[in-house]
């Protein structure tokens, strides 16, 4: 197994490596041990897996087809097999409220006029084989490099509240909260609440 210092090879996707990513987000979303669930849900999980990563699979392919101009999906590879995809992260545009948590309200009538178009990172994920190593922060720096590539200086990503090591990674790496989503939810249903999180990119 190679040192967790071993630096990765960040780069663009292709369709070669769609199999690899969906591998890593179905392992990571769905199947991670990380995610506290029980055992019922376990098994459901271990049964549905071929369809979920199906799904993913269909998700990422109907990405890539499309072509858009502002989207990319980056992958990491260890320089000891520049053909496995171990982490990924995906870029697009997405409409995201202008205004802060202070500001925001959740049943404000200018919720949807108040948005602009960003760049918005999502779908960053590890392999649980790979983690704490590294690989998800050279894909941040990645991510911001073709942001400023793309003429912004600022991006958005949501994060879970009680997903801990993500937001502990996404505060290091300079992200801060903007809003947060689901208090209704929260409230009502105990659901953990997504945050949505900025950064101001330096030029």
């Amino acid at each position: 197994m190679p040192s967790p210092s071993s630096a990765f090879i960040i780069r663009h996707a292709n369709s070669k490596d769609v199999g690899h990513v969906s591998d890593i987000l179905t392992e990571s979303f769905y199947r991670s041990a990380n995610r506290q669930v029980n055992s019922l849900q376990r098994y459901f999980t271990d049964w549905a897996y071929p369809l979920l990563r199906y799904g993913i699979m269909l998700d990422i392919s109907s990405r890539f087809s499309e072509k858009t101009p502002c989207y990319v999906c980056l992958v990491a590879t260890h320089p000891a097999n520049k053909f496995h995809a171990i982490a990924s992260l995906e870029i697009c545009m997405r409409y995201v409220p202008t205004k802060t948590y202070r500001e925001f309200w959740l049943w404000s009538d200018r919720l949807w006029s108040d948005r602009q178009q960003y760049p918005y990172i999502f779908n960053l994920a590890v392999h649980p084989q790979w983690r704490r190593r590294g690989a998800a922060k050279q894909l941040l720096l990645a991510a911001e490099q073709t942001i400023k590539q793309w003429g912004f200086s600022r991006s958005y990503m949501h994060v879970l509240e009680n997903n801990y090591p993500a937001r502990n990674l996404y505060d290091r790496s300079g992200y801060q909260l903007h809003s947060q989503e689901g208090n209704v939810n929260y409230w009502l249903l105990g659901q953990p609440r997504k945050l949505l999180l900025q950064k101001k990119i330096s030029s």
